[in-house]
């Protein structure tokens, strides 16, 4: 008779879906109760939670499975269920040697489609796989893995939400918490289906999925600004998808490593109460219209809501982040009333926005050129200009005016020499607006630490964006 190699059902193999279903495998044999349980045990287990917990709602994992089967009565399920999964061991079910198309060992394959699998092709779909047959064509422990899948992942608004990550210690950790939640809820007889996320988009539960981590992973982070270094920060991918009827969908999200680590770098201790004043002032709930409290940290209407209210409404910060888009307008708003550490813009520059530190360095020089003169009104009209510079040319002349002041001025050095100029605040491909809004944010903290109050009005650029130079 066939067997199950168990490192098999538990080796990570890069498919998040296979992987999820293997973490859940490898946690579950870890209890006390499943230790020398076959795997097809396991199997029933996970059966009886999904039909007599769950009333059978697996119908965003599975297409007429034979847990979702309507036509099929609550023991029906179970048992036809276990027939199935009985014949992918002893491999008495149809198929063929070959490879699997997810593991890459030569084995017996079997037939996977949406009833045994997630988001594939099959029937009619021939056009997915490859030669085109009817359905991909997978190991049994592969198949096996995927039964598993929805103890380790959490509902998040419409979809699924699953957190994938290149250290895989990170992307066990988060099945582990969805596990451990679910067994719980079941253990107090609360289960009545897949784990409900507390978050409704896909930024919100990423960047608190960080928080998590940073609280109870050991990820060893650098001391010093000067030594960043992101090779062994993780990467996260969240997989928000359903499959279920005919409206099978994925969408991907992916934050990268430089953001993990940039994301860590606010919350060291020597920035972390500035970096969540900011972040939570970012926060946005139209139907509120609320007011952000900084003393407070609470955001002020008709009624208060406090961090684990409005850490569900949307955050602008976190979507610029999570799409690629310059958090430096969000900085700009916060930094004109407050304080706000230029560690962390500089680090967002040079790690995040691929800046060189030498443009950074020039326009820290300007701004101190700007505040240098300690005239109110004079700085009152050089951020009123910054505000209203909607073109790169703008910009340009602004600078030159600068360098001229600076000259009549006994300037025993140049404000801005050639190589200045040319090569790094506005050589071919920079982004102007960045230019502007950094010198923005490096004179308002120069502002702050001088305690100098100007009054100037803020303007949106209603057309920012991050590739035009």
């Amino acid at each position: 008779m066939a067997e199950i190699n168990p490192n098999n059902l538990i080796q990570r193999t890069g498919d998040p879906f296979a992987d999820t279903g293997g973490y859940v495998i490898k946690l579950l044999y870890t209890q006390r109760d499943f230790k020398e349980k076959r795997i097809l045990d396991l199997i029933e287990y996970a059966a009886k939670i999904y039909v007599d917990s769950w009333d059978s709602k697996l119908n965003a994992f599975f297409l007429n499975s034979k847990i979702t089967q309507p036509a099929f009565k609550r023991d029906q399920k179970i048992s036809e269920t276990l027939k199935y999964y009985q014949s992918l061991i002893d491999e008495t079910a149809t198929g063929y040697e070959g490879y699997c198309r997810i593991s890459g060992r030569k084995t017996k394959l079997f037939p996977a489609g949406r009833d045994n699998h997630i988001l594939s092709g099959s029937g009619t779909f021939i056009n997915f796989h490859h030669s085109f047959e009817s359905g991909l064509f997978l190991s049994k422990e592969v198949l096996i893995r995927m039964f598993f899948v929805p103890l380790g992942l959490v509902q998040l608004s419409d979809k699924i939400a699953l957190i994938y990550s290149s250290n895989e210690a990170v992307s066990e950790f988060f099945i582990n918490q969805n596990l451990q939640n679910n067994l719980r809820e079941l253990g107090s007889g609360i289960s009545e289906g897949i784990l409900r996320s507390s978050f409704n988009n896909p930024a919100n539960a990423l960047f608190e999925f960080i928080n998590d981590c940073l609280l109870q992973i050991p990820i060893i982070m650098p001391k010093e600004h000067d030594e960043i270094r992101t090779e062994n920060t993780p990467s996260l991918t969240l997989y928000h998808f359903t499959n279920f009827g005919a409206g099978p969908d994925v969408v991907i999200h992916k934050l990268s490593s430089e953001v993990f680590y940039f994301y860590a770098f606010c919350n060291r201790p020597l920035f972390k109460n500035e970096w969540n004043k900011f972040i939570r002032s970012n926060y946005e709930n139209k139907k509120a219209k609320a007011v952000f409290n900084q003393a407070t940290e609470v955001w002020e209407g008709k009624e208060k809501a406090e961090y684990d209210t409005y850490k569900t409404w949307k955050n602008n910060v976190f979507q610029n982040l999570i799409n690629n888009k310059s958090i430096l307008p969000n900085i700009i708003k916060w930094v004109s009333i407050h304080p706000f550490p230029f560690n962390i813009v500089e680090i967002y520059q040079t790690l995040i926005r691929n800046m060189e530190k030498r443009t950074i360095e020039k326009i820290k020089h300007v701004a101190d050129f700007i505040v240098s003169n300690k005239d109110a009104d004079y700085i009152k009209r050089c951020i009123g200009r910054l505000n209203r510079e909607k073109s790169p040319n703008g910009l340009r002349l602004f600078m030159l005016r600068l360098t001229e002041q600076n000259y009549n001025q006994d300037g025993k050095e140049p404000l801005i020499n050639v190589d200045d100029y040319a090569e790094y605040l506005f050589p071919d491909g920079i982004n102007w607006r960045e230019v502007r809004d950094l010198l923005l944010i490096a004179i308002y903290e120069r502002l702050h630490a001088l305690k100098i109050k100007v009054e100037a009005e803020l303007i949106e650029d209603e057309n920012e964006s991050t590739t035009e130079n």
